[in-house]
């Protein structure tokens, strides 16, 4: 008798991990919070900084999953936040030692960059995931982000205590990283060694200095108005202080959803720290959700640089660079197959809290594609 073949997914080992012990189901990460809240409002993030490759794929899949998992567990409407942050750094510029900085929205501003090769294969994403899970998305850029009011409250708060935030953001060399750019030319200054912070009644004074055009002012009042370049530790932050406020702006319970490499230390070292210095009660700080890490066979996260720049992974398929090129060699069934993974991911304590090797997705996908279509290496 031959032996049915059997899946990627039963050779897996569910080694108990901590949480697993207090959950059943994942539902449970959120049920105290989402108690008697009218809404459940996830909110994750992506730099623009190119096409989507398989880990945000992964992530932002598993982020709808678990969006769609949980309202139906408590029968409360979801929704997610899609922060797309284009105030990522798209050149790099070395001028007497020092190195400045353009973001993609400033290349996009001036028709160096084209915005739909940035954002269309995210989009194209987002709209998949909408159609398969029935949870809608706002997109929001860095550039309306940075001017809601609680965004720029947290600001103002960092500006007037620097002291207290440097050694939670900066913990090396005690520089809070909230950068003006040059208004004639939008270099930044990436050490910000020449910033100067200072807070004023209802905003923030940035002074920093262009190699080209001298110094130069930036003020960011907390009413709107301006812009800055917040690094991520403030950024984090920021978000966890928006995400507090969000519960009652919108009687929501506030998710905040990103890739395991953002939990652990950082959200120890940096994100708790912060939000108990800003005063926020816990019990109105946002419930953390941290999705699986795709680790290379060494143990290390599944690298886009080293892809890239070193071809540490050549023998893997382009695919998982790439959406596009996922997306014109398999078409939308390998979101299918990628989906029916995270589904269960977004369920059970036991798969949600793990890690996931490169090797594993290969398999699990080649194993849903037919024999014709099996995955292409590069």
């Amino acid at each position: 008798m031959t032996r049915p073949q059997l899946h990627p997914s039963d050779n897996l080992i569910f080694a108990p991990v901590g949480i697993t012990h207090l959950t059943e189901d994942n539902a449970d990460l959120i049920r105290a919070a989402a108690s008697g809240r009218s809404q459940i409002r996830v909110t994750t993030a992506a730099q623009l900084n190119g096409v989507p490759h398989f880990g945000t794929v992964v992530t932002m899949l598993t982020v709808f999953a678990f969006a769609q998992h949980c309202s139906e567990e408590l029968a409360i409407p979801a929704t997610i936040v899609f922060d797309a942050l284009e105030n990522a750094p798209a050149e790099h510029l070395d001028i007497d030692g020092e190195v400045y900085t353009r973001t993609v929205g400033d290349l996009i501003d001036t028709g160096r960059l084209d915005r739909d090769e940035r954002v269309s294969g995210f989009e194209r994403l987002l709209s998949w995931a909408q159609r398969r899970s029935g949870i809608s998305y706002e997109f929001r850029p860095y550039s309306v982000y940075q001017q809601l009011r609680p965004v720029r409250e947290c600001l103002h708060q960092i500006a007037t205590r620097l002291q207290d935030f440097a050694p939670i953001v900066a913990p090396h060399d005690q520089v809070v990283r909230i950068r003006p750019r040059c208004p004639q030319c939008r270099l930044m200054q990436k050490s910000a060694r020449n910033l100067r912070i200072t807070a004023l009644s209802g905003a923030v004074q940035l002074d920093s200095r262009c190699p080209y055009h001298g110094s130069y002012s930036e003020i960011i009042h907390i009413d709107g108005g301006g812009w800055y370049d917040a690094n991520t530790p403030v950024r984090s932050i920021q978000k966890g202080y928006l995400l507090a406020a969000e519960r009652d702006l919108h009687d929501a319970c506030s998710v905040s959803a990103d890739g395991a490499d953002w939990g652990a230390s950082w959200h120890a070292s940096i994100l708790a720290p912060a939000l108990a210095a800003l005063g926020i009660p816990p019990a109105n700080w946002p419930v953390s959700i941290f999705t699986p890490l795709i680790t290379d066979r060494t143990g290390g996260k599944l690298s886009k640089t080293l892809y890239v720049a070193r071809g540490t992974y050549a023998d893997l398929p382009e695919l998982f660079l790439n959406l596009d090129i996922l997306l014109k060699q398999h078409g939308d069934q390998i979101l299918d197959l990628v989906w029916a993974e995270v589904t269960k991911w977004a369920a059970e304590p036991r798969r949600l809290h793990r890690t996931y090797t490169v090797d594993y997705i290969s398999a699990l996908l080649a194993a849903g594609l037919p024999p014709a279509r099996q995955l292409q290496t590069a």
